[in-house]
């Protein structure tokens, strides 16, 4: 009889085992990470396995400012990010019960489709990668004009974001990150060329396409011969039977000519939510080192070359890491304002739509915002 019971109890529990895998599986779950100083001090290193640390081991991401250019900082700039990944089935228990907030450190649990979009799971890292470095970019783009520099631009191509399972580009070979140079002949400087290029083509179409990718090494030039489908409904949008369809999703890479070299190295970090702090970081070491007013200032929010700051994901899980990390301001994009100071603690939250907003709300703090420098400064011929 015992024995019998223990078998049903054994079943139960394989059962159930397999129940919250199979659950967790069609799942996503954010979870705070950590706060890396943002600094152009020596003293952040890298560790290995693509991260930095300071000499006494807290997380950093390092800014190259040239010596002649930098200052020392007289307080601290953090960026945030948020650890994502596969839950476990702990954490998927916990979420059916309506629990996890509670006692999952206010993870957050999204559904795949949230994550993966229209491309599959394979493209996420390829994704987050493009992400930071597109913020590594922008950051000392933005951080230059806002102190009065002008920087140029220069299309190089459309830069493949996603691409659709089961679409044609995906039988083609198209690929996340392949740069796309030219379609059928015609040169493509921008996302909006690749689409002028497919406009009023049908169904069953032969296109050829010249694509730039990096092996890893260096890049190579790939010639695409693909068979357009036909347009399935998206976004709402009703399928056309009689419209060609590649099933790509792309995005202009463009570079830029800075008339100061600047660079961040985030090591292992992913996503486009490092600009905001990166921004700020160079605006410090470049201006003078009294931008917090000696505050220990954490932001997040993706930056644009404009200085527009944009919404992210994971506000609340962020405003716990920023909190652990003592911080004592945080900066986010209004979007993201009410779910980051439901969490935050009595850490100050600060909605800035801009990097200047940012810059007034430092200056309404104690901090010391550099003048712009000359207007008529301008990238070296």
């Amino acid at each position: 009889m015992l024995l019998a019971v223990a078998s049903a109890v054994l079943v139960v529990v394989a059962v159930v085992a397999v129940w919250l895998k199979t659950g967790a599986d069609g799942y996503y779950v954010l979870s705070p990470g950590q706060a890396p100083l943002v600094t152009a001090s020596g003293e952040c290193r890298p560790v290995g396995g693509g991260d930095f640390s300071t000499s006494s081991g807290q997380p950093c991401v390092q800014l190259v400012v040239p010596a002649d250019r930098s200052h020392p900082v007289d307080g601290q700039i953090l960026m945030v990010d948020v650890y994502q990944g596969k839950p476990t089935p702990w954490q998927y228990l916990l979420y059916k019960l309506h629990l996890l907030k509670r006692f999952g450190n206010h993870a957050v649990l999204l559904p795949n489709a949230a994550i993966v979009g229209n491309g599959t799971a394979s493209q996420v890292s390829c994704q987050d990668a493009q992400q930071a470095v597109e913020a590594t970019s922008a950051a000392p783009v933005a951080a230059l004009r806002q102190l009065g520099y002008q920087v140029k631009e220069n299309d190089l191509g459309a830069q493949v974001d996603t691409v659709l399972a089961g679409s044609a580009a995906a039988a083609a070979g198209l690929r996340c990150d392949d740069l796309i140079t030219g379609v059928n002949g015609l040169p493509v400087h921008s996302a909006a060329d690749v689409g002028k290029a497919l406009s009023g083509l049908r169904p069953g179409t032969t296109i050829h396409v010249t694509v730039t990718r990096n092996d890893g090494k260096s890049d190579r030039t790939v010639p695409i011969t693909a068979r357009l489908g036909s347009l399935p409904a998206l976004g709402g949008a009703p399928a056309d039977p009689n419209k060609g369809f590649l099933g790509i999703e792309t995005e202009t890479r463009i570079t830029y000519d800075l008339p100061i070299p600047l660079q961040a190295q985030v090591g292992s970090i992913g996503g486009p939510s490092d600009g905001l702090a990166l921004a700020l970081g160079f605006i410090d070491t470049l201006g003078g080192g009294h931008l917090t007013g000696g505050l220990k200032v954490a932001a997040t929010g993706q930056i644009e070359p404009d200085g527009s700051v944009v919404e992210i994901g994971g506000a609340a899980q962020k405003a716990v890491a920023v909190r652990q990390a003592g911080a004592q301001v945080f900066l986010v994009p209004p979007g993201n304002y009410k779910e980051a100071k439901s969490a935050a603690g009595n850490v100050k939250v600060f909605a800035v739509a801009s990097l200047s907003q940012a810059l007034r709300d430092l200056e309404s703090l104690g901090g010391q915002v550099p003048p712009p420098v000359s207007s008529t400064t301008t990238v070296p011929k």
